[in-house]
């Protein structure tokens, strides 16, 4: 709506020029878009994961002191590049869904790097609908996301099918941006990036402004649910991720129990 309302006034004010080159860059998103930003969040990643260390080790120290010995059954939502198969430190067969086919070299990169684990090929499909990828009823130990419910359409639909796919007694770990609290400037500075669907159009679909705690909460048909708010820390390198980090700071991780 935001790009229609200016392309529009370029039109309507006579600037031909500027609103050709607005097309272009549209055109350019709309084709090339998934491309660009899985080559983006594929180098991304390594800087995220350097900056959340300390995060990543605690959210997975649960997941690494169980069931030792056991081969498990892992399956991680927006699998993207394999960010998280450097913490994946017990045996498991590794299942991956994932929308954006554009992730696969860099996704078969990983992957070669970690023998211990039996990473299957990625399969292609969405959080929201876990059967047409082929998931089955409670089939797995353990479902993983990470900066994922930040951009799927319906954050219910995909905890409900994580419900349905996961075994009793099956836990989903989370690490998540989310909405800042009331009271922080951060929320309307948010709010501001959110109009007219001008963060989700530069990100893939990645929305500042989601409750995700409270989603995983009220969603309910878990046994056991514990999550921990915390800012993510100033990046040490990388100037365009230490800007980004200034709007995706308040972050939650957490796991939660069938």
């Amino acid at each position: 709506m935001l790009f229609k309302a200016i392309l529009l006034g370029s039109l309507l004010l006579g600037c031909n020029t500027t609103a050709i080159i607005l097309l272009s860059l549209n055109l350019s998103f709309s084709t090339f878009g998934k491309k660009i930003f899985a080559s983006f969040l594929s180098d991304f990643v390594d800087l995220y994961n350097q900056t959340a260390e300390p995060f990543k080790q605690k959210l997975f120290k649960d997941l690494n002191d169980s069931k030792k010995g056991e081969k498990i059954k892992l399956l991680e939502i927006g699998g993207g590049s394999g960010a998280n198969f450097q913490y994946y430190n017990i045996p498991a067969i590794v299942d991956t869904v994932e929308p954006n086919i554009n992730f696969v070299p860099f996704f078969n990169e990983r992957k070669s790097k970690f023998k211990s684990l039996q990473i299957n090929d990625p399969k292609q499909g969405y959080g929201e609908d876990l059967r047409e990828a082929g998931i089955e009823d409670s089939s797995v130990d353990v479902v993983v996301m990470t900066l994922v419910l930040c951009s799927v359409s319906s954050q219910e639909k995909c905890i409900k099918e994580i419900q349905r796919v996961l075994k009793p007694g099956g836990k989903f770990y989370f690490m998540e941006h989310i909405a800042a609290d009331e009271g922080d400037n951060l929320r309307y500075i948010q709010k501001i990036l959110m109009q007219g669907g001008f963060w989700p159009f530069m990100f893939d679909g990645c929305c500042l402004d989601r409750d995700t705690p409270k989603m995983i909460e009220d969603v309910g048909g878990w046994s056991k649910v514990e999550q921990t708010k915390y800012d993510l820390p100033e990046p040490k390198d990388g100037a365009l991720f230490k800007f980004l980090r200034n709007f995706i700071r308040p972050h939650v991780l957490g796991v939660a129990v069938k």
